[in-house]
């Protein structure tokens, strides 16, 4: 069980941040920001101050060189990215700036996640090849793919690899590489995410060919900014840091999320019941990413790409139909998967500092999401893998505290036929005789990197009373969006509140909803999805006082608008 405390709240001048109301105050302090100068910066991120010139990140002039060229030659030109809710937005990026600036040749591969797996494969470039492809661009992958990118080489199509993964000591063999992280890199922001880095492609491009003007017609610079809807999707979803040039890429990703005319976006968003108008990350995580990330983890990326990237109406409209209903069934296996693995871990007893379990039977490409679940209520790493095709196990880890699950897997390195990942997510392949011996490596290699505080403690922004939540509060909250990794969402204590109601809602029940009474004559509600009543070991009944953990919510179902709390917990 979680335990909580306050944020610590620096010292600072009085007369510090003192146009601010005291919320934003205190939460602006707790985030490190102690000036009006750092204030406005974080409040108010600007275009042009808060991003960074393409050109500081190394090749990038080479690889603009090497698609005007392709350009020029009438070269057929494919776009290779990851098959989430990253290289997916990414390619979208890059085909339609393509595109605007008279690449006609253009394609899109995504490799098929369960048959393929991550990054390059000899099948799909022998494919391109076959279509006669000269340039490979990726997206999202292809910073450890050595043999792929020499193999391209051999059979004569150049790679240009962008990417955000650490790379490894040695690069591969590709003809540009566009990577923050590696070494000898001046660009500033070092935690883009995918997509962010192929955005950064296609602004350079674009800025490359006018100061290049070359007679043809190409789009004015301002216009690349109707790409952030991609650039700012990816971001959220794929959880980099929402602080520096990522919390811009963000901001305006939202803005113009609101404004967006893709048919593809439009009919998804109508399909989902979502209000475009208020769109927020929480909308990017909860309904616009599962439905794109079903794609591939229920069929096949290109799905998803062609959604995003299509103009046509009709098209988006069957697309999204189909994408919400196999992101339907998608849920109905997650639950099902981990009602299975918590019974396990329950006849276990208590778990161990490493969460890891395997089912030849599970579906790796559902694993992730499992794992995330169980990683954020059990406050530690989950691996989990499963086999779908072939005779090498693959699986997926989530770290749900303080240790990365990308050092733990470098740790046990022996264990893997190939790992990679981020601290907080990752994947991984191994040989089935391995998988009796994974629990026992990676718990010696947490013994060897993890802080030896691993209690359990969830960081608190404030106590608030339920009087105190109006939408004017939330307003003021709200300024701090958005929220994310590196920026967390304020999470509120309310000790002491009156239960008036308890409910079960949704189609099956499977949700919570508890009301508060606050005042004489007045409701507060808190909601709580894929929970029961039982949920949280509390007893919920009408008339008991409870202190309630919980982040303040705007809901906009159906046109509807509504101040409520999304609950964290009961304690």
């Amino acid at each position: 069980m979680a335990t909580y405390t306050l944020r610590p709240l620096p010292s600072a001048p009085e007369s510090a941040l003192a146009a601010y109301v005291p919320i934003v105050r205190t939460l602006l302090r707790t985030r490190g920001i102690g000036s009006d100068e750092e204030a406005v910066r974080f409040l108010a991120p600007d275009w042009e101050r808060d991003t960074h010139d393409p050109f500081l990140m190394r090749d990038m002039e080479r690889a603009c060189e090497r698609i005007v060229l392709a350009r020029a030659n009438g070269e057929r030109i494919a776009l290779w990215s990851d098959y989430d809710m990253d290289g997916i937005p990414g390619a979208v990026v890059l085909h339609e700036l393509l595109s605007r600036v008279g690449c006609v040749n253009v394609v899109h591969h995504t490799p098929h996640r369960n048959r393929d797996g991550f990054g390059l494969n000899r099948t799909g470039i022998d494919e391109l090849v076959a279509q006669g492809v000269g340039l490979i661009i990726t997206i999202d992958c292809g910073i450890g793919d050595h043999a792929h990118i020499a193999y391209a080489r051999e059979r004569g199509v150049d790679v240009i690899v962008t990417d955000h993964h650490i790379p490894g000591e040695v690069l591969p063999p590709a003809y540009a590489i566009l990577n923050p992280k590696r070494e000898g890199c001046a660009y500033p922001e070092k935690m883009l995410c995918g997509a962010g880095v192929a955005f950064k492609l296609a602004y350079a491009l674009l800025l490359y060919l006018h100061a290049r003007a070359d007679g043809a017609a190409l789009p004015p610079v301002a216009q690349v900014k109707w790409l952030l809807d991609m650039v700012g999707m990816a971001t959220i979803a794929d959880m980099v840091p929402l602080t520096g040039e990522n919390r811009t890429l963000a901001h305006f990703g939202l803005i113009v999320l609101r404004k967006s005319r893709r048919p593809g976006l439009q009919a998804l968003l109508r399909t989902a019941r979502a209000d475009q108008r208020h769109l927020t990350e929480d909308d990017v995580g909860f309904t616009i990413a599962p439905r794109v990330n079903a794609a591939s983890r229920m069929g096949h990326a290109s799905d998803a790409f062609r959604l995003l990237a299509t103009a046509d109406e009709l098209e988006a409209g069957v697309l999204a139909e189909h994408l919400d209903r196999i992101n339907t069934a998608r849920k109905t296996l997650v639950a099902s998967m981990k009602r299975e693995i918590k019974r396990r871990i329950e006849r276990m007893g208590e778990p161990k500092e490493v969460v890891v379990l395997g089912n030849p039977e599970w579906k790796p490409s559902l694993l992730g999401l499992v794992a995330g679940g169980l990683a954020e209520e059990y406050v530690r790493p989950v691996f989990l893998w499963g086999r779908e095709e072939g005779v090498a196990i693959k699986g997926s880890c989530r770290s749900g505290g303080g240790v990365s699950v990308y050092e733990l897997m470098r740790e046990a390195r022996e264990h893997f036929l190939e790992y990679g990942g981020h601290t907080h997510s990752g994947g991984f392949w191994l040989e089935e005789e391995r998988v009796h011996t994974l629990e026992a490596a990676l718990l010696a290699a947490y013994r060897r990197v993890a802080s030896s505080d691993t209690e359990s403690v969830r960081i608190l922004d404030g106590d608030l009373r339920l009087e105190e939540v109006t939408w004017d509060l939330y307003r003021s909250i709200a300024q701090l969006g958005p929220f994310g990794e590196g920026n967390p969402k304020p999470l509120f204590r309310f000790r002491d509140a009156l239960l008036a109601d308890v409910r079960s809602f949704g189609k099956g029940g499977e949700h919570l909803e508890l009301t508060f009474a606050r005042g004489s004559n007045d409701r507060c509600k808190a909601v709580s999805f894929f929970a029961a009543p039982t949920a949280y070991g509390v007893p919920l009944v009408p008339g008991a006082l409870v202190t309630i953990i919980a982040h303040l919510e705007a809901s906009h179902f159906r046109g509807a608008s509504e101040l409520r709390l999304r609950l964290v917990d009961v304690v």
